[in-house]
């Protein structure tokens, strides 16, 4: 009897361990939900998150305690990891992405535009030496704009010089951030290249004769850090255009010219001699097909005036009525 006890109570102690262990595997804390439960309940309730705290704690978690450069080469590209959370073929710019664009903004104005000429020239002769059909064009006639487009992987953080005419100029605030920066341009252009699609480029500084419009057509020139392809609202369907983040807009001024030019005093002479020339062969040629005058048979006597066979009759004499009729 005693031993038929004794294994009842060891099966019973081997299911209660069994069943504890599951419950420990599903909620580790389970056991100790109620005594913390109870101890919660005393303690006052947590004051509630401002925005300001959020958007910081958030950011923290989107860029995992990012604190490094933006550029890890002194301007020559934008450090990989800040461009990691960048999407192509997006609305806009994204909250994940607005501080690599915050910051990419600031580069651009910092590193000196020759610096960036030249890194976009690097990047330029590389990709015309790993393309053999770019290899036969001359290097001035390397498409740049058709190249970014379909190759925007190769040029995410690196420079690029676009050239072109820009149709469209806003001005916008950037809102409250931690780098001091106010306000910026946006810009549409279009290249030589583009076959009628734009890019979209914002930088923080611009020529004051570069006026600020909705429908301008100025040309200019630029070098920037390629961000990502953005996606805009057409008439009939969503489109997508790269974006660049430069510094600065070049304006390219286009003087005067008037349609006629004032000549000279040797065209108003060779025009002189020319008229005189043309008149005297006119004339030359007038004088030639026109027949000469033919001579007269009888030559009039002119020594006596009126002839004798015909005298004047003399006015104080009387006539008759003939001669008065006759007249």
């Amino acid at each position: 009897m005693i031993k038929w006890v004794r294994i009842v109570c060891v099966a019973y102690a081997i299911a209660v361990n069994w069943q504890w262990s599951v419950c420990s595997a599903e909620d580790p804390d389970s056991m100790f939900t109620a005594n913390r439960s109870n101890s919660n309940t005393d303690a006052p309730p947590r004051r509630p998150l401002t925005e300001d705290e959020m958007v910081a704690i958030r950011r923290q978690e989107l860029l995992q305690d990012f604190d490094a450069e933006t550029s890890l080469d002194h301007g020559e590209s934008i450090h990989p990891r800040l461009m990691h959370a960048v999407r192509d073929n997006t609305m806009g710019v994204r909250y994940e992405e607005r501080e690599a664009y915050l910051r990419v903004l600031r580069l651009a104005a910092e590193v000196p535009l020759r610096r960036q000429q030249r890194f976009a020239a690097e990047i330029r002769s590389e990709r015309r030496e790993l393309t053999p059909t770019y290899k036969l064009r001359r290097e001035e006639d390397f498409p740049q704009f058709v190249d970014l487009f379909a190759h925007p992987e190769f040029y995410r953080g690196h420079c690029v010089t676009m050239h072109g005419v820009m149709r469209k100029l806003t001005k916008f605030d950037l809102g409250k951030n931690s780098l001091d920066l106010d306000q910026a341009y946006e810009g549409w252009v279009y290249t030589p290249d583009s076959q009628g699609n734009p890019l979209v480029v914002i930088f923080t500084s611009k020529d004051d004769r570069l006026p600020v419009n909705g429908d301008i057509q100025e040309e200019v020139q630029f070098t920037g850090y390629y961000f990502k392809m953005y996606d805009y609202d057409a008439e009939d369907e969503a489109r997508k255009a790269p974006m660049i983040i430069a510094g600065e807009v070049e304006w390219i001024p286009h003087p005067y010219k008037p349609v006629y030019h004032r000549l000279g005093i040797g065209w108003y002479a060779a025009a002189t001699l020319a008229f005189v020339i043309g008149c005297y062969v006119v004339w030359q040629a007038n004088r030639r097909e026109m027949p000469p005058r033919p001579l007269p048979q009888v030559e009039p006597d002119f020594h006596h005036f009126p002839p004798h066979e015909h005298p004047a009759p003399d006015p104080f004499l009387p006539r008759s009525m003939t001669e008065t009729e006759d007249s």
